[in-house]
């Protein structure tokens, strides 16, 4: 398979877990949740939209060129391969659009300022986060939320509260999907 094939496979296949984790937390645990019917639409709607970016001009070729160093690497093993010449700052560039651009990033507020999110993002990101750990077999998305994903990114929130309302809404749905 060519890495543009993979990257339309990968991809796609990660934004179908995405989609398929929301469509649970909506059904199967919307009453564990407190979702109202509003609140589901609203988790849906959202998560059709989710890393629509990766296929925007700023990011598609970089993130191509990303999924088959991932590939490379973790799949076959291959520790030498590295990216095509010049494309590590492209690379760090669309990371950084991606980011700045979808709303299940934290970076998506600007450096320095703090942020404010809702259930609607918390969600967002468990579901993407389990999509990722559903692609290595990792089980629950528990040990990288706690060990990784807290540690780099309460700091970027609005207030202590916000902070609290945050992990009380990605801690319940994770345990969704224990």
């Amino acid at each position: 398979m060519a890495k543009m094939d993979r990257y339309f496979t990968r991809t796609t296949e990660h934004i179908h877990r995405v989609q398929k984790n929301m469509l649970a937390l909506v059904t199967t645990y919307r009453n564990v949740l407190g979702l109202n019917d509003d609140d589901c639409r609203q988790l849906m709607h959202n998560v059709f939209k989710h890393d629509r970016s990766k296929f925007s001009v700023e990011q598609f070729e970089p993130y191509v060129e990303l999924t088959e160093y991932y590939y490379q690497r973790k799949t076959l093993g291959n520790k030498e391969y590295d990216f095509s010449p010049g494309y590590h700052e492209k690379v760090d560039e669309a990371i950084d659009h991606h980011y700045k651009n979808e709303n299940h990033h934290p970076e998506i507020f600007e450096a320095g300022s703090l942020g404010k999110w809702d259930k609607f993002e918390a969600y967002e990101t468990v579901c993407d986060l389990q999509a990722m750990a559903q692609e290595f077999n990792e089980g629950s998305c528990r040990v990288y939320w706690r060990d990784v994903w807290k540690k780099k990114h309460f700091v970027r929130f609005y207030d202590d509260y916000n902070w609290s309302q945050i992990e009380g809404w990605m801690e319940a749905a994770i345990r969704c999907f224990e």
